[in-house]
């Protein structure tokens, strides 16, 4: 007699149950057989079909609500809705910075007659959301996630239609991303710095192997080198954080920037800084160097207490406004068409610098291109 594995039996049982729910027996929304009665229909151990089902989930077949059991959330990708209905889904940390945009981004669409959900969420509870996500009456905007599209395979043609990720790369060359123009970011960067006088400029990166921070930091590249500054400066003043290696402490970024401010940004009169601009400052203060006097501080990001806060720096408008204006215009096409341009990359071109000199003025900036 010739015995079939665990693991063979757990894999069949598992495409099996798929090949059910996408032949439509389960209806999206629906509760799913429990594991002791899969068990009994299989004639299999209540292990093997708990971790058949448990594949399943990981693919985004289903989602496990605790104490109460699993629910069938696979759609066609084929699937057209009448609704013009969307998520906002972000991360409970990036919302609490940036509300005001969400609230504007929101008003935006219910202007156009859409119904917005607006979803709050620690990152790592992101697939929690599967079932929205997943929604056959309903397209997400995902915001400041690290998404494992992997979590999606069962729906993946759904998903391609339907989401939007803002603010960052989406990781998936069929998923729409809409992020900032980094060369733009830079120019004006750069604009700003030789107003006053300065071409010293360095840059900081937190992740500089992230594809936009590569882009970042091409931009800077050819900026310094057109400024007449040489390959030995690029090389030494390209300063990274490397956060998806070290530790992300303020006390640890902290003596980074102390370092920094007493090596190479000695001989730099300006400096490009994407995060921590509370412990950059407290960094100048300890090092007693004077901002903008002595180094010249442009932070990427409009955060309005920091404006009022650190009135001695400069802060890159990067246009939330538009980016949401941008993400209407796609989700309006796709309701209306029913189609997408796939892996799209959409650069939304930053606002103005603020300044000591230039606070008032927050005139936004275009649109995507």
């Amino acid at each position: 007699m010739i015995q079939i594995s665990e693991n063979i039996k757990r894999t069949r049982i598992k495409e099996e149950l798929a090949r059910r729910i996408v032949n439509g027996e389960f209806s999206f929304g629906e509760r799913f057989p429990g594991l002791h009665d899969l068990s009994r229909e299989y004639s299999v151990s209540y292990v093997t079909v708990s971790k058949a089902v448990k594949l399943l989930e990981s693919e985004g077949y289903l989602r496990c609500q605790k104490g109460i059991g699993h629910f069938v959330c696979y759609v066609k990708p084929d699937q057209v809705t009448t609704e013009k209905v969307v998520n906002f889904i972000v991360g409970t940390a990036y919302y609490h910075v940036y509300r005001h945009f969400f609230t504007e981004g929101a008003r935006l669409f219910r202007g156009k007659g859409w119904e917005v959900n607006l979803l709050r969420i620690r990152p790592e509870e992101l697939y929690s959301l599967v079932s929205h996500i997943n929604s056959p009456e309903a397209y997400s905007i995902l915001c400041a996630f690290n998404v494992n599209w992997e979590r999606f395979t069962a729906t993946f043609g759904h998903i391609v239609k339907r989401v939007v990720v803002l603010g960052k790369l989406s990781g998936n060359p069929e998923i729409t991303s809409i992020v900032a123009d980094e060369y733009e970011t830079v120019r004006l960067c750069m604009e700003h710095f030789a107003s006053t006088g300065r071409k010293k400029v360095a840059l900081v990166c937190a992740r500089p192997r992230s594809e936009l921070e590569l882009l970042r930091i091409a931009a800077w590249r050819n900026a310094v080198l057109d400024a007449g500054l040489s390959q030995e400066w690029v090389r030494s003043h390209c300063l990274s954080l490397d956060l998806e290696n070290n530790s992300d402490a303020e006390d640890q970024v902290f003596k980074v920037f102390c370092t920094w401010l007493e090596g190479p940004l000695k001989d730099a009169d300006a400096v490009i800084l994407p995060c921590y601009c509370r412990t950059f400052a407290e960094a100048c203060a300890a090092r007693r160097v004077t901002v903008p006097e002595q180094l010249s501080i442009v932070f990427i990001g409009r955060e309005d207490k920091l404006v009022t806060a650190y009135p001695q720096f400069g802060f890159l408008d990067n246009n939330f406004e538009g980016h949401f204006a941008c993400a209407l215009d796609i989700l309006e096409d796709r309701f209306r068409s029913g189609k997408c341009a796939t892996g799209s990359w959409y650069f939304c071109p930053p606002g103005k610098i603020i300044s000591s000199d230039t606070k008032k003025n927050k005139t936004k900036g275009g649109i995507c291109k």
